[in-house]
């Protein structure tokens, strides 16, 4: 029977179809290993030693092979070592791969104390999938020791320990592994097309069957309860729902209000007919200058490395990237685009979505930041995302940059620009040292800010 891991939860919460075609597909797929620790969140080896090398007694498990890391694992358990760095648990086909196992106090066929799992992520937050994941370790640790923890743990890049309770999570987890059994034994999940299904190496089938299917999951951002309830109302398709009125919509699905309802259907109309529907215009400030602005970050590393900010005055660009070669130097490189902002203080700062926002607000915090440049970011950053949301329903079932630039008409330079990929040619830069590597990237950064622009002027021409 094929292996339950914890990255299967990790890839069930994506796309159950995931972890169907993984296990029922003779074809292979495997992602790149760094992709795959990117899309979980995870770091580099060495980013993780620096989070936990000041932890007393740690052992490391070294050896490659599956089972003979759980008899490691085991050997430093019965050991009582204190910290144990890439421990594997194994119980049937159920195999877990924690990032630190720690002893603590209490009782277990160990003796006087038991372990506890966590998982060393980027993220300062603790999101479902880390607590499935940890339930999971919690299970395994149990059938291992006798003793369950009762509470999971993820640590943090600073190597902060944000802890949660097993047992408040626990019913949830088990009707998800329950799921996920019955998908490993054969059952086929129901699609249902979401942004997180990118993820899935198998989504350009995902996708096919969605769309051959007509479904409705092919809808941007609609919810499943949407779904489900338009289901019943015998509404199944995207040409169904394009067909009927609002009004006898309504009728049929009262407990959805007339604002979602209407822009359900209209999406409907705009993927029906492959055509985009204006709401309202696109509004802008008038400026005689602006500027585009999108950052590139190797989550792998918690490193934020580029700042690239393009300027367009009197329809000249001018394309400015302040880079961070190493993560000591990523303050410098905050502060050299903060002197950028402050000589642009009337310019609208046009960004592509939240994350520019969210690094901007982290960054003043950690770094430091003049008043002057946090009045600028607060008053002139513009997000573009929420400018479409509120003007223009496009028949795209994904709204990032790479979907909305390509429907008007932009393409990027590199065949396989993506964020993922920009991660890993940074990574291959940093062992290598190859320049054409870097100048892709710095060529990626400028496409995504030229991107941007496209977008914005086609706003304005399109929405008036």
């Amino acid at each position: 029977m094929r292996q339950i891991t914890e990255t299967t939860f990790y890839q069930f919460i994506k796309c159950p179809n995931w972890v169907y075609f993984d296990a029922h597909t003779i074809e292979e797929k495997p992602h790149d290993p760094l992709l795959l620790r990117l899309m979980q969140d995870g770091l580099m080896d060495d980013v993780k030693q620096r989070a936990i090398s000041d932890r007393p007694d740690l052992a490391e498990v070294d050896a490659e092979d599956p089972d003979e890391a759980f008899r490691q694992t085991l050997a430093f358990m019965r050991e009582g070592r204190e910290t144990i760095y890439r421990g594997v648990l194994i119980d049937k086909h159920w195999v877990g791969h924690p990032d630190i196992l720690a002893r603590v106090e209490g009782s277990s066929r160990l003796g006087s104390y038991y372990y506890v799992a966590a998982d060393i992520k980027r993220s300062r937050e603790v999101r479902d999938e880390f607590k499935f994941q940890g339930c999971f370790y919690a299970e395994l640790l149990s059938k291992i020791q006798g003793t369950k923890p009762t509470q999971g743990y993820v640590i943090t890049p600073d190597g902060d320990a944000l802890a949660y309770l097993v047992n408040e999570f626990e019913a949830q987890y088990k009707l998800t592994l329950d799921e996920i059994e019955a998908i490993v034994a054969g059952k086929r999940p129901v699609h249902f097309v979401t942004s997180a299904c990118k993820q899935s190496p198998w989504f350009s089938e995902c996708r096919r069957e969605s769309e051959a299917c007509n479904e409705l999951s092919v809808l941007n951002r609609v919810w499943n309860e949407e779904v489900l309830r338009l289901d019943a109302a015998g509404i199944r398709t995207i040409d169904a729902l394009a067909a009927r009125s609002v009004h006898d919509l309504l009728r049929m699905c009262p407990d959805i209000n007339h604002g979602r309802m209407e822009m359900l259907r209209d999406q409907a109309i705009a993927i029906r007919d492959n055509h985009h529907i204006v709401r309202g215009p696109a509004r802008f400030p008038k400026a005689a200058i602006e500027v585009y602005f999108d950052i590139e970050s190797d989550p792998l590393r918690d490193f934020d490395y580029l700042f690239g900010a393009m300027t367009v005055k009197n329809g000249k660009e001018a394309y400015h990237a302040f880079l961070a070669k190493k993560p000591e130097d990523e303050g410098k490189a905050w502060a050299e685009f903060v002197t950028f902002v402050e000589s642009h203080l009337d310019a609208p700062i046009y960004h592509y979505g939240w994350f520019e926002r969210e690094v901007v607000n982290r960054f003043a915090a950690k770094y430091g930041c003049s008043d002057i440049a946090r009045e600028a970011f607060e008053r002139n950053m513009v997000d573009i995302m929420e400018v479409i949301r509120a003007s223009v329903i496009f028949p795209l079932t994904f709204y990032s940059l790479k979907d909305i630039a390509a429907y008007v008409g932009f393409s990027w330079r590199s065949e396989d620009a993506s964020g993922a990929n920009s991660v890993l040619w940074f990574e291959s830069w940093l062992k290598k040292k190859d320049k054409k590597t870097l100048d892709k990237i710095l060529a990626y950064n400028e496409d995504d800010v030229r991107a941007t622009h496209i977008v914005k002027e086609w706003l304005e021409k399109h929405t008036v």
